[in-house]
This record gives C-alpha cells, structure tokens and sequence, in this order.
C-alpha cells in the first residue's frame, strides 16, 4: 500500500510570454497574501520531491500556495451555485492573475493528498476558460468527487 508523502496543498503552474519582463511572482503575492489566507512559496522554496510528484503537470514556472485548511473547503461546497467565500476569493484572485498578459498558460493543482506511488493517485484533468473556473474547482469538491488530486488547465478567451 502507498504511503501519503504530501497533503492539502495547492499550486499555481504557468508559463509566461518570452517577452515578459516583469515580476509576477509579487503580483501572485499581493493576490494571494492579502488575505492572509496563503502563503505564497516561490519553486526554489517548494520541497523537491513535491515538485517531481506534479512534474507532468507543471508549466516553467510554479509557486505553492500554501493554506492547509483551504482544501476542507471545498467539503462545505455542496450546491454548485452556493460557493464558500475563500473558494470564491480564490477563483477572483486566479482571473485577476490570469488578466496579466504575459501569462500565457495557467494551470491550478489543488492536491487532497499524494501517493508515493503515483499510479495511485486518482488525477482529474480537464481544461476549462478563466471565467468558468468555478465549474472547474467544483470537481475539488467531495461532490464533484473527481480524485485526490485536481488539476485545472485554464484558457483565456
């Protein structure tokens, strides 16, 4: 049986514009921190086999963001319609970031738990637009049921 070797965390994956001269690591703080719900962890900060464990779904560049209790969050999501306030402030956070035009592939990573064997894991992965993220965190929820680990490729329109 495979041991769980991480939990409860959520990571935001993208690649940017080969033009881009900008510093959108304290734009994703600034969203991220202002309500003291994250903490934003830059990729040479992020424990290595984390990365290794997500790696066929990271972009060029990832932050973790931190909030242990996010994820149970997503347990009191029980109408698709009735969205609890810190999902909701972090859906308006990943669409503000998204805005950025240098941002040109975005992905979110909210992991239940890992397996140290990843053929374990149960993965959902699905692509969805900016603005229908909600449709797309709701898989995260216990009623939406779509695995340990979810991962969101999102599109600009």
């Amino acid at each position: 049986m495979a041991d769980v070797i991480f939990d409860c965390t959520q990571f935001l994956s993208f690649d940017l514009d080969v033009e881009a001269d900008v510093d959108v690591s304290s734009l994703i703080v600034s969203l991220f921190e202002k309500s003291n719900l994250f903490r934003v962890l830059s990729k040479s900060v992020i424990s290595e086999h984390k990365l290794s464990h997500l790696a066929q779904f990271i972009n060029t560049d990832t932050v973790e963001i931190q909030n242990q209790e996010f994820i149970g969050e997503f347990d009191e999501w029980f109408e698709m319609d009735e969205i609890p306030y810190p999902i909701q402030q972090f859906g308006q956070s990943i669409q503000e970031l998204y805005k950025n035009k240098y941002i040109k592939k975005l992905t979110i990573i909210l992991v239940r738990y890992a397996y140290s064997e990843k053929n374990t894991d149960t993965v959902f992965i699905e692509d969805y637009q900016c603005e229908n993220i909600y449709e797309g965190l709701y898989h995260a929820s216990c009623f939406g049921n779509s695995g340990n680990i979810v991962v969101l490729r999102l599109s600009k329109t």
